[in-house]
């Protein structure tokens, strides 16, 4: 679970010039990996006064040059209903971008490239990088076809007012009082959000409505059976589409899952537990290594010393472009989950961790710009939060409730403290002013075919044990492990990458369970 910036921002760097750093990362519309997790809502066929499928008629897509600058693909918007409990009432638009497949005549059919956050705009980063992010191999056999989801993007977007966590609220509160005031921030940006958006929408971004409105994305492109490439939080998007739709499955690959059975306090727990984890093995790496700013010294000490600065005075970030303008220890911290996510050996877009060492080092000479603009506090995340809130409630009950759960995550991650994706919705959701439509709850996936679930063995955004909870509710599932470190096989190891294509392909599973770089 992460805010969307470094993969949307790391991509465009990668076209730009393979060679170099992204640097301020992009503040496009907020989206992967919680980084951004399977979906455990009542089937389809349960929920009252919900159709068990899509309209029966769907217009074809009128298909045109996408609006991106450069873009070679074609684009175009479909309708589905705001609330599938009335799914002849108000509508809501969905942007689809298509890379028409290169090899027409062996073509196999549509590739969904679903991406995460929540919050990633999959039909513009389709549109403008995904000739140079796509497999060659998958572009000559697929159609490949991205979609906004409802709520991001081209989309009828969410928009809501501010940060969803600023500065001026305790991102991490100590007191009752501190937690009163998170709970009015958190309510007061719900608010706003629900006041700014399409009527209805915001009730429903829940990933339910989003896999049903994937049914209509497949009905529209004529296909009888979707393959789907899902990243991060797209997994929740493709695994409850294949709860609701398993016959309508070609292949699914699952590349950085979530496990939505476990508890909010165990998503905490181990996410928390899986950054502080991955960030030692970024300080190991920036001290010996000539790539990192801070090279040769005590990262951890560095990283300790600036944060205990911070929160006595905050550090000035005079060019920050969407983050605060000073930075306390909140802010420089939550920075982590999204400069963590591009291990050093990356091998499809640069690697994050050289950002994260001048972001520190530039801190540490008075000028947190680079970390206030790449935290998840203090920056817009109206995508992210009001998905999150409706997928992902932290169900707390008072002050002593996430007092005991930042007493145990810090247990956990005592250099960075509980930071990471779910402790943003466990904050900017304390208060959420609406009921969570899609709650946890158990779940189990059958009668799809073969299913392939990727992880990396040290995820900072979405923790190897929920891609091995998420492959024990797929029977006949395959999960392989990518032996390195950052968020999601598919952009960490080529060798990944490569079983990715080949099973998506021919729709046989790996026979190695691991993989190297």
């Amino acid at each position: 679970m992460r805010n969307p910036r470094w993969f949307t921002g790391g991509v465009a760097a990668l076209v730009a010039t393979a060679a170099s750093l992204p640097g301020i990362a992009s503040a496009a519309p907020s989206a992967a990996s919680l980084p951004g997790v399977a979906s455990a809502a009542p089937s389809a066929a349960s929920l009252p006064g919900v159709a068990s499928a899509a309209p029966s008629v769907v217009a074809a897509p009128e298909w045109s040059a996408c609006p991106e600058p450069g873009a070679a693909a074609q684009c175009a918007d479909i309708k589905v209903p705001v609330s599938w409990a009335d799914p002849h009432g108000r509508p809501v638009s969905l942007r689809m971008s298509r890379l028409p497949a290169l090899d027409p005549q062996h073509r196999l059919g549509t590739l969904l490239f679903v991406l995460g956050g929540p919050g990633e705009p999959s039909a513009e980063l389709t549109a403008q990088q995904g000739r140079a992010l796509i497999p060659a191999e998958l572009q000559k056999r697929f159609d490949i076809v991205g979609v906004d989801p409802r709520g991001i993007g081209a989309s009828t977007a969410v928009k809501c007012t501010g940060p969803a966590l600023p500065s001026t609220v305790p991102v991490f509160p100590n007191s009752p009082a501190q937690f009163a005031s998170l709970q009015r921030q958190s309510a007061a940006y719900g608010t706003s959000c629900v006041e700014n958006s399409a009527p209805g929408l915001v009730a429903n971004v829940d990933t339910v409505s989003v896999a049903r409105d994937m049914d209509v994305v497949r009905t529209a492109l004529g296909e009888k059976k979707l393959n789907f490439l899902a990243l991060s939080y797209g997994t929740l998007i493709t695994q409850t589409y294949a709860r609701l739709y398993p016959d309508r499955v070609r292949t699914m690959a699952l590349d950085g899952a979530v496990d939505h059975t476990i508890t909010p306090r165990d998503l905490l727990y181990q996410e928390a537990s899986s950054t502080s984890r991955v960030f030692s093995r970024f300080a190991a790496w920036c001290s010996a290594s000539a790539s990192c700013t801070l090279h040769g010294q005590d990262v951890l000490k560095l990283w300790d010393d600036l944060l205990a600065r911070a929160a006595r005075t905050p550090i000035p970030a005079p060019n920050a472009t969407v983050g605060e303008r000073t930075a306390n220890d909140a802010v420089i911290r939550m920075a982590l989950p999204n400069l963590l996510v591009t291990g050093p050996a990356s091998t499809l877009i640069p690697s994050s961790w050289p950002t994260l060492g001048e972001g520190i080092a530039r801190a540490r000479a008075g000028d947190a710009s680079l970390l206030s603009d790449n935290s998840m506090a203090g920056t817009p995340q109206d995508a992210f939060t009001a998905i999150s809130c409706q997928d992902l409630p932290p169900q707390l009950n008072g002050y002593a409730d996430i007092a005991a759960r930042l007493k145990r995550a810090r247990a956990l991650s005592p250099h960075t403290g509980g930071a990471s994706g779910a402790w943003l919705v466990t904050a900017a959701c304390a208060s959420w002013p609406l009921h969570a439509s899609n709650p946890w709850a158990p779940q189990k996936i059958t009668g799809v075919p073969p299913t392939l679930v990727v992880s990396t063995r040290y995820d900072p955004s979405t923790p190897l044990v929920w891609a091995r909870g998420l492959h024990r509710q797929i029977p006949g599932s395959r999960l392989l492990v990518a032996n390195v470190t950052g968020h999601l096989g598919f952009t960490n190891s080529a060798c990944a990458r490569a079983e990715e294509t080949k099973y998506l392909i021919t729709g046989k599973l790996p026979t190695i369970p691991t993989c190297g770089v």
